[in-house]
């Protein structure tokens, strides 16, 4: 028992410790987080404030980094500053706390809006809203007389509108709000730390300031850290800098005022691209630098695109034309004492013929259409309405590395011999090759380049190509054909298709180029780098020494004199090996150096260097037997360095290697330039390789930068006199910011840079990226951005449209972007740019055309009210032309090929230059839709003369009380007084009004309703014995005719639309001469027949929309006359026009003023 007792009280007395130890620790993490606070860490990137100041915030928060001392100071201070052991690493303990403190290595994310609130949105639009305005007003009226069923018809007409139209655009337009998922994706699931003096695998979201991280190759950095030991540790930055060239990572720091350049650190997001490495954690989430760029991109709103801003420019001037419209005519009616319900459907009349309810659904298909057409040239389009805004774009900041050029590094040329040589790949054999694949010395640079690698071509296929759809691997004998097959596929194309392991891109680029000549495999097979006693004799590349040495036995190809001599192959920095060197190799034999071969050689080095292009040099030393025979071991890491020689070496040559200009970029920026676009390059690479690159492809273009002067000793204001092409450096660009940041913008230093014509930007930041883009929109200018990293997301999402790479784009890069570039290729940006002028014009055919049918919508009510004449044009009608006859033809016109000049002229002017004009409306209204209107009513007329109304009688006749509305079965009687009314005298029936909306007064000869006409008033009726498949009465003089009438107005409006179709396919070349060979127009013109047709003929249908069958001598012919004078007036026009400008070139006359658009 006391046993017992003892071991609980020993248990309490555990329990007590343990919270009391908890207590302490609390208090201690309490202490530590307001310590840390106050003293260390910044808040976290979430800038305060609205618009402009929260964007100057981020921009200011995300370049913080650049103040950053974590990679100057000591590691002492650093290990002191972080609490930190870099043997140890931290304890578990103080890790808990600093993750109290630090929070999650997480990045912050936006709330998006639910996906039903932005639905909403497409359904709420000012346009949308005004019909759905327009729908309720129906159900009202509905509501009030009870007897109208079109009422209903219009009002779920209008609702069906919105609704196809928001859902429509909802699923085109919709962009992903998922840009923080491609961050979060960056982030390695697990990484080795150590703590507590042990290596570990945690979680990433888990590390803290001062863990120690180990990294290898392949691996994701988890977090920013200080490098602590580095073994050939090479990193990928391109994610963060656009660099595409692996950077070294070493102890030492070889940048104090730049961060992203000093070798001692590595950055999150980033990738370690070969060797392996240890460092000490400095940031994490959203501290990191990568956070940082999360933090500009959250806070970037996106640009509202310029098709945007002219849809809502032009549904605001029609929306208000309406509104002001019928509050007039409600106005007139109340006036004219009209009842309450007709005023209402006389307004809701006047406001559906004003707006064309189809036009959005038209634009939007018409974008689609134009995007499907985009995608065939590799351009895929994720914002529909950015397709305009390409069009519109005047200045375009492209990427380098990937978009102007291969992103792959080739053998571009060779020196050897004492001669530059351009050369190809031996492949190619179209091409002049530049070298002799027999010559001695190519042939002894080709073995060293081959030699001395790491590099190799990896046939090995991957897993998933192994397995079947579950997941299992195949049977042996299966998985071996596949393999077989794979290789088999591979060798069967260019050696630049082979997929590589090992080494660096200028080794993958020298193996593929010298491959097709020497075989790289048996090559190395035969002479494999020297082993002896376990020892390989080789000296890796690394930053320090600059160059990679391999030594191999004796070879079949030895000279005699060197017959059993090893042989020692040198490849790296020229200037290196230059200096280690003694003889040179000439036509295969070693020949002493001299001061004419010095001069040679920094010539050509020189040359190379210029044009921003990479240099090896190959040497080799024969490393005689009788020193080192066949028992010595070759000792290349002891202390006090190698036991064989790295002097008196024999220098073979040089191969020069670049990423080169993508085909056909120089020749589409040439069409940019033509067409009034500015190219400016906005890279992370190096100011002479940018400005080599920006030469090669012509966006610059001068004998001399602004900077090549400042070096020949003319000063920078006189030389920013002198050219007009400039290399600005980030750091000069940061440094502008923040002195200029006081001064109004156009006395600002980028912007007078930014007035240059050609103009390249190098070692830019995300936030300078994203300054640039919005300087250029300061200047009014259209700015299209592309890029493939996460450092360009947050300029692509600010520029008016942004262009990812599709191929090595990353997924926050795509997600970003407006459209993205299937090839990754700059000239498919300058075919965008074609396609979308192209839907300008397009749409603004396309809102002629439609424009045009206003008019005929919009006089019959005016008619209706102030004559009184019976409705000559339903509601239900009108939208059988808006949403039904127009739609194929008016999207038929995206598919208008373009105007010869349209790549000639400037980028059209977003500040004036718009969609809807004052040109376009005069021309729409008050000539085309003026003419098409008289066809109508020519149509209206017609018909009621031939059912045996005069036009005259019809003058307030709709509204007209002065009538007895007979019996069904009167019979009309002229000789006798009123005519057969057999209700004469009958109050109920005296002053009735007749009812031409329903089909109920259809059985009533009007001639007897209303009696005191006189004989003369009547017309003769042609179809006497025609009788209405509606009421299955007679047409003559009742109101079954107006029906017939307003359906000839109809199809006198459709008829005389076949010509408009044809005239607004060109704004000044004649018809004749364009043609008809649009036969996409051509299909719309029968598709629009043959929807009048079943509006016509279809029972059922044509009750419902108020269509009749009309008689064939009245569908369409009276409106012929106005078909042929449409017709003619244009021809007529454009022939005015193109005299005019002959006459006076340069100047606009009347006709050019007024109805040119």
């Amino acid at each position: 028992m006391s046993r017992s007792i003892r071991r609980t009280s020993s248990s309490f007395i555990i329990g007590f410790q343990q919270i009391k130890d908890q207590l302490k620790l609390k208090e201690e993490a309490e202490k530590y987080v307001k310590a840390e606070e106050a003293k260390k860490y910044p808040e976290k990137a979430v800038p305060s404030g609205k618009g402009r100041d929260k964007t100057e915030e981020a921009i200011k928060h995300s370049e913080e980094f650049r103040a950053m001392t974590e990679h100057k100071i000591t590691l002492d201070e650093l290990a002191n500053n972080l609490e930190t052991d870099f043997q140890n690493g931290l304890t578990e303990e103080k890790a808990h706390l600093k993750l109290g403190v630090s929070g999650e290595n997480k990045l912050s994310e936006k709330q998006g809006l639910p996906w039903y609130i932005r639905f909403l949105k497409q359904l709420t639009g000012f346009f949308s809203l005004l019909l759905w305005a327009g729908a309720i007003l129906c159900f009202i009226a509905y509501a009030i007389s009870g007897s109208d069923p079109s009422n209903i018809y219009l009002g779920l007409a209008l609702i069906v509108t919105v609704l196809a139209t928001g859902i429509f655009s909802y699923y085109q337009e919709e962009k992903s709000a998922a840009i923080m998922a491609g961050f979060k994706n960056m982030i390695p699931p697990k990484c080795t730390v150590i703590r507590n003096g042990t290596k570990k695998e945690i979680e990433s979201a888990k590390i803290v300031p001062g863990d120690i991280v180990a990294v290898k190759q392949g691996g994701k950095i988890p977090g920013d850290m200080r490098i602590i030991e580095s073994n050939n540790m090479k990193v990928d930055n391109s994610t963060l800098t656009g660099e595409s060239e692996p950077l070294s990572r070493s102890e030492k720091c070889t940048n104090e005022k730049n961060p992203l350049e000093t070798e001692n650190l590595a950055f999150f997001g980033t990738m370690c691209s070969s060797g392996e490495g240890k460092g000490v954690i400095i940031f994490t989430g959203d501290r990191t630098v990568m956070g940082r760029i999360a933090g500009l991109a959250i806070t970037t709103e996106a640009e509202q695109t310029t098709l945007n801003k002219e849809i809502t420019r032009f549904i605001k001037i029609i929306s208000v034309v309406a509104i002001i419209l019928g509050a007039v005519f409600f106005g007139l009616g109340f006036a004219l004492k009209y009842a309450v319900v007709a005023n209402i459907i006389n307004t809701i009349g006047i406001i559906v013929a004003n707006v064309p309810e189809g036009l959005l659904a038209e634009v939007t298909v018409a974008l689609s259409l134009t995007a499907k057409r985009m995608a065939e040239k590799n351009v895929l389009v994720k914002n529909l309405e950015a397709v305009e805004t390409l069009g519109a774009t005047t200045c375009v900041c492209s990427d380098k590395t990937g978009t102007l050029t291969e992103n792959k590094m080739r053998v571009v040329s060779l020196w050897y011999d004492k001669k530059i040589r351009d050369v190809a790949n031996y492949e190619d054999k179209n091409k002049e090759l530049g070298y002799d694949v027999e010559n001695q010395t190519f042939i002894m640079m080709m073995r060293c380049a081959i030699l001395n690698s790491k590099a190799q071509f990896n046939f090995e296929v991957p897993d998933i190509m192994l397995m079947d759809k579950k997941g299992n691997f195949f049977p042996k004998e299966e998985a071996q054909k596949i393999k077989d097959k794979y290789k088999k596929d591979l060798l069967g194309k260019s050696v630049e298709l082979w997929p590589t392991i090992g080494g660096d891109a200028s080794e993958i680029a020298l193996i593929k180029f010298f491959n097709p000549i020497e075989n790289i495999s048996q090559l190395r097979e035969k002479y494999p780098v020297l082993v002896r006693s376990g020892v390989k004799a080789e000296i890796t590349f690394n930053s320090a020494n600059k160059y990679a040495v391999t030594l191999h036995e004796p070879t079949d190809w030895n000279p005699s004199e060197h017959k059993k001599d090893c042989i020692l192959f040198m490849k790296g920095a020229p200037e290196q090996l230059w200096e280690r060197c003694s003889t040179v190799f000439i036509n295969g034999k070693a020949l002493p150096l001299s001061e004419e071969w010095r001069k040679e050689f920094d010539t050509a080095n020189k040359a190379f260097g210029s044009r921003g292009q990479r240099v090896l040099g190959f040497a080799f030393l024969w490393l005689k037997d009788s020193e080192y025979a066949s028992d010595f071991v070759f000792e290349p890491h002891q202390e006090g360095g190698p036991n064989f020689p790295l002097n008196g070496l024999t220098f073979i040559g040089l191969a020069v290697l670049m990423d080169p200009p993508r085909k056909k970029v120089k020749e589409a920026v040439n069409s940019a330039h033509e067409a009034g676009i500015k190219v400016i390059m906005v890279t992370g690479d190096q100011p002479l390789t940018a400005a080599a690159i920006a030469r090669q492809v012509g966006i610059i273009t001068q004998p001399k930068t602004v900077n090549d002067l400042v070096d020949e000793g003319i000063e920078w204001d006189k030389a920013l006199e002198l050219s007009d092409a400039i290399v600005i450096h980030g750091d000069m660009l940061t440094k502008a910011h923040i002195e200029d940041s006081g001064l109004p913008f156009g006395e600002q230093r980028i912007a007078k840079w930014l007035s240059k014509k050609e103009i390249v930007f190098a070692r830019t930041s995300p936030a300078q990226k994203y300054m640039i883009v919005d300087a250029n929109q300061q200047l009014k200018h259209i700015v299209a951005v592309t890029g493939d990293g996460v450092n360009d997301s947050p300029a692509i999402k600010k520029a008016d449209i942004g262009i990812a790479m599709g191929i090595v784009g990353s997924d926050v890069a795509k997600d970003a972007a407006d459209m993205l570039l299937i090839d990754d290729n700059f000239a498919s940006i300058i075919q965008g740019v074609e396609q979308g002028r192209v839907i300008f014009d397009n749409l603004k055919r396309t809102i002629a055309y439609v424009l045009a049918s206003n008019i005929p919508e919009i006089l019959p009510f005016l008619a209706f009210v102030i004559f009184q004449i019976p409705l000559p044009l339903t509601t239900i009608l009108m939208l059988a032309i808006d949403l039904g006859t127009d739609m194929v033809p008016a999207v038929a016109l995206a598919y208008e090929k373009p105007e010869l000049d349209v790549m000639k002229r400037k980028p059209r002017n977003a500040e004036k230059d718009h969609l809807m004009t004052y040109q376009l409306l005069f021309f729409a209204y008050t000539q085309t839709g003026m003419i098409e209107a008289c066809a109508g009513f020519m149509a209206y007329f017609t018909t009621l003369y031939q059912f045996g109304f005069k036009p005259q009688t019809l003058w307030y006749f709709a509204l007209a009380d002065t009538g007895t509305k007979p019996s069904s079965s009167d019979i009309y009687d002229p000789n006798t007084q009123y005519k057969g009314n057999t209700h004469i005298g009958i109050s109920k029936y005296e002053g009735k009004k007749v009812d031409y909306i329903t089909n109920s007064d259809g059985k009533y000869d009007l001639r007897i309703w209303f009696y005191n006409y006189s004989e003369s008033d009547w017309a003769e009726c042609q179809y006497s014995g025609l009788k209405s498949p509606i009421t299955d009465h007679k047409i003559c003089y009742t109101s079954e005719a107006v029906h017939y009438a307003q359906c000839a107005f109809f199809i006198g409006i459709v008829c005389v639309q076949w010509a408009n179709i044809h005239i607004v396919r060109t704004k000044v070349t004649s018809l004749i001469d364009q043609g008809l060979d649009n036969w996409f127009v051509n299909a719309g013109m029968v598709f629009e027949t043959f929807i009048a047709l079943l509006i016509c003929y279809v029972p059922g249908l044509n009750s419902a929309l108020g269509g009749r069958p009309l008689p064939s001598l009245l569908w369409g012919f009276p409106a012929v006359p106005f078909f042929i004078l449409l017709i003619l007036y244009d021809e007529t026009r454009k022939f005015l026009l193109r005299q005019e400008r002959k006459r006076h070139p340069g100047r606009k006359g009347w006709i050019e003023k007024n109805t040119f658009y």
